[in-house]
Formats: C-alpha cells, sequence, structure tokens
C-alpha cells in the first residue's frame, strides 16, 4: 500500500485527544506536517520553502514596523525598524536547516524585535540547501557581517536554530581573520544547532513531538548542506570549538524540551567553563522555533522582551 494511500490514518493517530493547550495543538500540527511532508506530498525543500514565504506574508508584524529590502555588491537581504528608531544595529541570521527561510519569513519576529530594542535588525540572504552547499551559506553570512559593520559599526550578532550555526561559524571566521573583536558588541543565539554530526546527542535523541523535523530529517538536511563536508569541522558543528577564549558577551537561551536542548545545554557548559560571559535563558515548555511566533505565543513575546532588553543594554553600555 502507497504511503498516501496510508496518510489519513497515519494523521489521526497524531492528533491529541484534548486540544486545550497550544502545545498540543503545535505539536500535533508538528507531526501532521511530518506526515503529509513524507508520505503524503513527498515535499522537496523548494516546494516547503515556498509554502512557507506564502504563510509569511500572512503576519506582517505590529503596526510601526518597516521592510525594506537590500541589494548591495557583496550581500542582499533586508532590514527593519520600528516607528523610525534607529539606535543601534542587530544582525540576524535567520534559520531553516539550511535549506528553509528568508528576511521575510522572519519580518514579524523582527519588528518585535525591533520594537523591544529600539535598533535597526539586519537580515542577511543566504544561498540555501539542496542547491547551494558548504561553505556557500557561510560566506554569504559573513560578507554580509563585513559590510554592516562597514556602514554601521559595531554590530550585535544573532542567529537561530541554523542561523545560530552559521553566526557562530562567522564569528570563528571574524576571529581567524583577525578584524576587530569591538565591532562584535554581542553574541544572541536563539535554540542554535550547534553539532552537525550523526552522533550529536540532539539527532540521536530527537524529541520529535518538539519538532516539525523527525531525525531522518535533520540527518538529511544536515548532509544536503554539508556535501560532504566532515561534520566534525567545528566551522559547521561549533560545539567543537577548540577554544572560546576571546568571544563577546554571549545571550543564550532554548526551551527545556526542545530537540536541540542536549547541544544547546553542552554549549552552555562548555562556554561558561572557559570563561565566556553568558547570560542563560530557558523556557521550561516551548517548541523549536517558538520565538518567530510572538503575535501567537506569550513564550515567544516573554523571549522578545527578555532579548531585546539584554540587547539595548548592551548597546547603552557600550555607547555610554
Amino acid at each position: 500500500m502507497s504511503g498516501q494511500e496510508n496518510a489519513p490514518s497515519s494523521i489521526a493517530q497524531w492528533l491529541p485527544s484534548e486540544w486545550g493547550s497550544k502545545r498540543a495543538w503545535l505539536e500535533s500540527a508538528h507531526r501532521a506536517a511530518r506526515v503529509l511532508r513524507r508520505d503524503v506530498a513527498q515535499a522537496k525543500p523548494e516546494q516547503i520553502r515556498q509554502a512557507i514565504e506564502l504563510a509569511s506574508r500572512l503576519n506582517p508584524g505590529p503596526w510601526g514596523g518597516e521592510f525594506r529590502e537590500r541589494v548591495e555588491p557583496t550581500w542582499r537581504g533586508a532590514e527593519v525598524t520600528w516607528k523610525e528608531h534607529d539606535e543601534g544595529t542587530v544582525l540576524w541570521v535567520h534559520g531553516g536547516a539550511f535549506a528553509f527561510g528568508s528576511p521575510r519569513v522572519y519580518r514579524a519576529a523582527a519588528v518585535h524585535l525591533a520594537r523591544a530594542t529600539r535598533c535597526r535588525i539586519v537580515l542577511p540572504k543566504y544561498r540555501l540547501a539542496p542547491n547551494h552547499t558548504y561553505p556557500q551559506a557561510h560566506d554569504d553570512v559573513f560578507a554580509a557581517m563585513r559590510a554592516v559593520v562597514k556602514e554601521r559599526g559595531p554590530v550585535v550578532l544573532m542567529g537561530d536554530s541554523a542561523g545560530g550555526n552559521l553566526a557562530m561559524g562567522g564569528m570563528v571566521r571574524w576571529m581567524q581573520e583577525g578584524l576587530p573583536l569591538d565591532q562584535i558588541s554581542a553574541l544572541a543565539l536563539l535554540s542554535p544547532w550547534c553539532d552537525l554530526r550523526e552522533e550529536a546527542v540532539s539527532i540521536q535523541h530527537n524529541m520529535v513531538a518538539h519538532s516539525p523535523f523527525s531525525h531522518e530529517d535533520s540527518m538529511e538536511y544536515s548532509k544536503q548542506y554539508l556535501a560532504g563536508h566532515p561534520a566534525t569541522d567545528a566551522d559547521v558543528s561549533p560545539l567543537l570549538q577548540s577554544s572560546f577564549e576571546g568571544w563577546p558577551e554571549m545571550y543564550l537561551e532554548w526551551a527545556l524540551d526542545e530537540f536541540l536542548a542536549p547541544d544547546v545545554a553542552a554549549l552552555h557548559v562548555r562556554l561558561t567553563t572557559q570563561g565566556v560571559d553568558v547570560t542563560m535563558r530557558t523556557e521550561p515548555e516551548a517548541v523549536h522555533g517558538w520565538q518567530l511566533l510572538p503575535d501567537l505565543l506569550p513564550e515567544a513575546r516573554r523571549s522578545s522582551v527578555a532579548l531585546g532588553a539584554w540587547i539595548r543594554a548592551r548597546l547603552d553600555r557600550h555607547t555610554a
């Protein structure tokens, strides 16, 4: 019997008996999405990407936000401001398993962060797998870092999920090339995907109830981007970085029950053990990527407010 014929009963078995909480609804939506993607539509990354882009246009974010695309000689992307406030720069590298996402998908969340920080949020666009593989996304992010710092001065570097991986990779390269460390005021990471190895704890113990991706998905997207490049390279698995000496002050947030929690917790231990100044924030219950839905989820609004206050305090201290 084909996967399509099995699909309705497969989806039904994932539906919860109680629909009283948004958490149960989100977990069920994630499960249904996995079944639909693999068993029904057998959707390719390009198709999933298009669906995400279309859905994101339904939520432009709070009133007062402005989204402007940027096409520059060395980088492309967008920038977001709120009510013309421009009191600093946050360079936010979007997530999406190296295969999905874009500045426009992050528009609503970026407007919320712009409001919380009074900053200009710069969202670089990078080439996506499977059509583009390592090191192209890393190269695009690093090029944007150099250009934005040259144009705007010091930035708070930030990334979520795969974007957290790319932000850390950019920081590694920034230090390797001997660029001024005072130009990266701080580094904020939201549920970063920091270990792409197949034996990574988060991949081996993937808690699929808390993720739109299964164990197989995680390995597939990792391998698509790496395209044979060793996952043991600290450039792509920054958890394996031998030393974090000299890294800027950091903000690290994750949910205690999301599927990347084990690796992010291990990263926190490594950073603090090596003397990095880390502000840790956790949510007790949240699905991976919850920070992108501040218009829907109270935990996402809490995250935006907490991160915004942390960023604002660092920027004010640097300009005092």
